[in-house]
């Protein structure tokens, strides 16, 4: 069963500052590295040193015949590092599988890529940046002036700032333009909530990876401390359930629906009912496995006896999947099964723009590995 990844919902609604130093518009990022348990003490590397090695217009490499420069690649290069693997010899083995310095000069790559495709694919499909985008460009070049030097400093200054951290001016606005450019095209391609794809397209995404919706009725086994009840007080809402569910079976079929939702607002205590009015949709393990092993085993309509989790106690009531579905996953916003679907065609699709693009180092650059510059 394939997973859908709620990760790949961030690089839509985010607009990352600069000051975050390095976030990628892609949907799939690298895991975090993990040292091996051998590595070596926190060094300190000389990067200014490093930066110095290459004139700033030096072509590294170049992604479907589009240069990067050295100064767009020490960017990438000097971020990563800071952010990721900070104090690293570049010599340490990072999940027993690669070095810091195979790691940096992967990353880097990819960033590298993901940009440019970005940018390219932009242009060839006509899709510019809109007034609107522009006052967010705008809004950000403000918050990192109050962010970086003070409420009362200037562009100029950010501007010295950022060239501290190896950040041209000219860097600063492509970064924070593509940031921009990413979540524009996905807009232009699929609508600002992903109604550009018919209901048919977004059922075959429900159907691929597994999803199910559900109503519930929650009755909790902690307080609102957190503090577990106590035996004698979870026996009483076991009981309180099992009633609930007789009478769900008593009344008409016609009628259940109505008078689950009448119970579900009068007595469950699922903190999530005010975001989830309608129920949850949700893939195979997102949620605790008795809730989704309980959903699956009922038809559409279907009531369940009472299932035990690790939440305490729920009545279940299958629903079926639409395309406007509230998807549980673990935002703070939720989500139609639309904009989900739209979402993770554009992380394949962009993940097609990158697999495909053609990466030509420079002679200077072919065998290049970041542990050199320190050498």
């Amino acid at each position: 069963m394939k997973k859908f990844l709620a990760c790949a919902l961030g690089a839509i609604m985010l607009i990352t500052s600069l000051a975050a130093c390095g976030e990628a518009p892609t949907a799939d990022p690298s895991p975090s590295p993990s040292a091996s348990p051998a590595s070596s003490a926190d060094v300190e590397y000389d990067w200014a040193s490093a930066y110095a090695k290459y004139p700033a217009d030096t072509v590294v490499l170049s992604v479907n015949g589009e240069d990067v420069t050295w100064d767009e690649y020490f960017y990438w290069l000097y971020s990563e590092y800071v952010q990721n693997v900070s104090g690293m010899a570049m010599d340490v083995m990072l999940n027993g599988v690669m070095t810091v310095s195979e790691y940096l000069r992967q990353d880097v790559e990819n960033f590298c890529v993901q940009y440019r495709v970005l940018n390219q694919q932009a242009a060839a499909n006509s899709i510019e940046l809109t007034e609107d985008d522009q006052k967010v460009l705008d809004e950000q070049l403000q918050s990192d002036i109050d962010s970086l030097v003070g409420e009362d400093g200037t562009e100029e200054e950010l501007y010295d700032y950022l060239a501290t951290i190896y950040v041209t001016p000219e860097i600063y606005e492509y970064i924070n333009r593509m940031m921009v450019l990413y979540p524009r095209v996905f807009i232009e391609m699929y609508g600002q909530n992903g109604e550009k794809l018919t209901d048919e397209e977004v059922m075959a995404f429900a159907d691929e990876y597994g999803f199910m919706t559900a109503k519930h009725i929650l009755f909790r086994n902690t307080d609102d401390e957190g503090n577990e009840l106590s035996e004698e007080e979870m026996s009483s809402k076991l009981e309180q359930a099992n009633e609930l569910v007789s009478e769900l079976r008593a009344v008409p079929e016609a009628e259940r629906e109505a008078l689950f939702d009448q119970m579900m607002n009068e007595y469950s205590e699922d903190p999530g009912l005010a975001n989830y009015p309608d129920g949850y949709c949700f893939e195979p393990g997102v949620v605790v496995q008795e809730f989704s092993d309980g959903v699956a085993a009922l038809e559409e309509g279907g009531i369940s006896d009472v299932v035990e989790s690790s939440s305490g106690y729920h009545i279940l009531m299958r629903e079926p999947v639409t395309p406007d579905d509230l998807v549980l996953l673990g935002t703070a916003q939720p989500y139609t099964l639309r904009y989900a679907a739209a979402v993770m065609d554009y992380n394949t699709t962009f993940t097609g723009w990158t697999d495909s693009a053609e990466v030509v180092y420079a002679d200077e650059f072919a065998d290049f590995e970041p542990a050199q510059l320190f050498e």
